[in-house]
């Protein structure tokens, strides 16, 4: 699929020549939307057509510009709403109501990772909604779409040269794109001075005494129960320990009766290609691993992913999902610590309510306004949650 404003679809990240290629990921500044990321993906074929995740990239390129353009957008066809977590269920339901169909649609997303980065990689002036409005208008002339879904951009993609706010939505290009606002929890590395943590007494010391009681309560329970940790990274990790983790991983899902997104041969590629980026925390009993922590990181930040036990353990999770991940980011100076989504037992242990963003259009006009009308009724519930949550945060209240 090509047209006259230089987009070129394909459909796997090693259709793209090896130069232009490195070019374009050099404008990458998060792992998820790394070359090596992506193609553990593909090459693991934990994306493809029988996944649902169909791969749609498109190339920009301009070469009558000095520097010569260029770009590439991640994007996909969708045939389910699986792995997104901006859930558009009951939009798929209203469709199926009325005798249509919702899928496939369009969606520009990291798989399986709620991250907010850019899926825009790119030398180009050319803003994320503009690029994919243009992506839009070629995917709706060859397929037939029901609906386009930009998720998780890095930072809110309104009011600036390309994009107007018109009530309540957005208007790119002649393109209504609908806001929809949702949430997760982060931790931020920031003392009383605004300056990092020293260590993970400091971070205590901005709680009040009946929270920092609690956490040094629960660690201690951690460690009284001969529970040990250790950190490694993809390069160090071994074939063994890595099996391990992923009996850990699928262990979470099979109690929901379900099977993780992800198999054997994503993680180990990942562990050979992401080396220190990949980092991953066991935890012992008897110098048995009885838990596993999967994190990825970045130059600032930690991002924790996929977790599992062989063995429960009261309250280990927290020991290693997040106070192990906290301390973790003290020690190696990152500003940040993104542990997932939901989870409100993440409030008392510091991790800040955050607003994260989505884009949707829908083709059929009634549906748009009525998906619209919902998202904006959404957007002053989830601002009312958020402003809740923040009153539970454990830190001690400034004074005066």
């Amino acid at each position: 699929m090509t047209d006259n404003n230089n987009w070129q679809l394909i459909h796997s990240l090693n259709d793209i020549e090896p130069e232009l290629q490195k070019q374009i990921f050099a404008h990458s500044n998060n792992p998820f939307t790394s070359l090596a990321f992506l193609l553990a993906l593909e090459q693991s074929h934990c994306i493809g057509e029988s996944s649902g995740w169909i791969p749609h990239y498109f190339i920009y390129k301009n070469n009558n510009e000095t520097p010569k353009q260029f770009g590439l957008f991640i994007s996909y066809l969708k045939t389910h709403s699986y792995g997104e977590y901006v859930f558009d269920w009951a939009w798929a339901d209203a469709y199926q109501r009325n005798g249509l169909n919702y899928y496939p649609k369009l969606l520009a997303g990291v798989p399986f990772s709620p991250i907010p980065c850019s899926k825009w990689l790119s030398n180009t002036s050319m803003s994320e909604l503009a690029a994919f409005s243009q992506i839009k208008k070629l995917v709706v002339q060859h397929s037939d779409i029901s609906s386009s879904h930009y998720i998780f951009p890095e930072q809110r993609l309104v009011n600036n040269e390309q994009e107007l706010m018109v009530s309540g939505s957005v208007l790119t290009e002649s393109t209504k794109w609908i806001e929809r606002e949702g949430h997760q929890f982060h931790w931020f590395n920031k003392a009383e001075d605004g300056s990092l943590l020293t260590d993970f007494d400091q971070y205590l010391s901005l709680m009040t005494a009946r929270k920092r009681k609690n956490i040094l309560k629960e660690r201690k329970k951690i460690r009284d129960a001969g529970v040990t940790t250790q950190w490694r990274s993809g390069a160090e990790v071994s074939d063994l320990e890595l099996e391990i983790f992923y009996q850990c991983y699928q262990s979470t899902y099979y109690k929901r009766r379900q099977t993780g997104y992800l198999n054997p041969e994503f993680f180990q590629q990942i562990c050979r290609t992401m080396l220190d980026q990949v980092q991953i925390l066991f935890c012992f009993h008897d110098d048995e691993i009885i838990a596993a922590a999967l994190y990825i990181v970045s130059n600032d930040t930690l991002y924790g992913r996929y977790w599992g036990e062989m063995q429960e353990h009261d309250i280990l999770h927290f020991e290693a999902c997040y106070y192990q991940g906290i301390e973790y980011c003290i020690n190696n100076k990152l500003t940040t610590f993104n542990p997932g989504t939901q989870g409100e037992h993440k409030i008392s242990r510091g991790f800040v309510p955050t607003k994260t963003y989505s884009y949707h259009v829908i083709e059929l006009e009634p549906f748009h306004e009525a998906i619209d009308n919902f998202c904006q009724q959404e957007k002053q519930q989830n601002q009312n949650y958020m402003q809740a949550c923040e009153t539970r945060l454990p830190f001690k209240k400034s004074e005066d």
